[in-house]
């Protein structure tokens, strides 16, 4: 991020809740994926931390082109030279310095007057598709219905690097996976189902020994049977004689069923003078 050139945007979340004690509501959203805070640039690298719609979900990957209001954007969709200026600190930001880091501007909690990111995400059919990034809930709730915490933060994280932890959920089409500081049982799965494909995967430091398995979860697959094993083991309960009395009598029914379509046949046969 230092390494980028233009003026920072830091977006502070909101966050609010039943509980006003802060520091155990703190507590509650410290597993929450959106951040407290987030510092942007114009050529940051972001992923999408929220369900959108068919081709932007979470895990969705794209870079900030830009920061714009609702109504700027209303009119950056209509046609960009409508923007005139404003087009300028899409490529450097407001001071249109293109050289030197810049400075921060804290937007502090988040209003619909704030100017949001505007995302350009790349899609898995190679096309792009910007959105502009704006505040999302999450909730820690109770079954009650009570919201105990809650934090309004846009739905965006940087995304040069991401920890195994922080990955899970994410749906991946291009992911680089290191694996060479994995040390617990099921983190190597974790980290390589991220990936949508292979095509889109890199393996860093692959360590056999570190794809682990859990026991139970090992003992769970060993209890599954085969497709063959199931159906022999559901033909065999109606069987006679090995299933109980209710197969029992399912055997009596098909019996007597049987003799009822062979006196039948009989008599047809005696009909048509075929019969002794």
């Amino acid at each position: 991020m230092r390494q980028i050139n233009g003026q920072s945007r830091v977006f502070e979340a909101l966050d609010t809740g039943t509980i006003t004690d802060k520091n155990y509501r703190d507590k509650l959203l410290s597993n929450c994926m959106a951040p407290q805070r987030i510092e942007l640039k114009v050529n940051s690298q972001v992923m999408l931390i929220k369900n959108y719609d068919d081709t932007l979900a979470n895990g969705s990957l794209g870079r900030v082109v830009g920061f714009m209001n609702e109504a700027e954007f209303d009119l950056y969709r209509e046609g960009p030279d409508s923007l005139g200026s404003t087009m300028a600190e899409l490529e450097h930001g407001e001071d249109n310095r293109p050289s030197g880091k810049g400075s921060v501007e804290a937007t502090g909690p988040i209003t619909t007057a704030n100017k949001y990111p505007l995302v350009q995400f790349a899609l898995p059919d190679g096309t792009s598709r910007q959105l502009l990034v704006q505040p999302e809930i999450w909730k820690v709730e109770l079954p009650n219905g009570e919201v105990q915490a809650q934090r309004f933060q846009i739905p965006l994280i940087l995304a040069w690097a991401l920890s195994i932890h922080k990955a899970q959920g994410q749906t991946l089409e291009r992911v680089k996976v290191d694996l060479g500081k994995v040390f617990e049982k099921g983190q190597a799965y974790v980290a390589l189902s991220r990936a949508t494909c292979t095509d889109g995967l890199q393996v860093l430091r692959f360590d056999r020994f570190k794809v682990m398995a859990h026991d139970k979860v090992r003992a769970f697959y060993d209890s599954l049977l085969s497709a063959r094993e199931a159906r022999d083991r559901s033909m065999g309960q109606f069987r006679v004689g090995e299933c109980g009395e209710g197969s029992k009598a399912l055997g009596e029914e098909h019996k007597k069923r049987d003799n009822g379509e062979n006196n039948h046949a009989e008599a047809e046969c005696q009909a048509a003078g075929f019969g002794g």
